[in-house]
């Protein structure tokens, strides 16, 4: 359960400074204590071998970021 003084602390900080803390804490979480089903596992094997198979398919994530920061603009 979240503290409520903290959450209210948060809450009351500006709009750049929660951005900045949820990144901090996303950054702070381990991607390995993160739950996934079995489901997510084996969604993410498939793809994993699929990107094995044919890494050639797809584009960079570079070219992805580019894509998406040019529709904001």
């Amino acid at each position: 359960m979240v503290d409520q003084t903290l959450l209210s602390q948060a809450k009351g900080l500006g709009v750049a400074e929660r951005v900045e803390l949820i990144n901090e804490l996303w950054a702070s979480i381990d991607a390995d204590a993160l739950p996934v089903t079995p489901a997510e596992a084996a969604l993410i094997d498939q793809r994993l071998a699929e990107a094995d198979a044919d890494p050639l398919v797809g584009r960079s994530w570079e070219d992805v970021e580019a894509s998406l920061r040019s529709r904001i603009r």
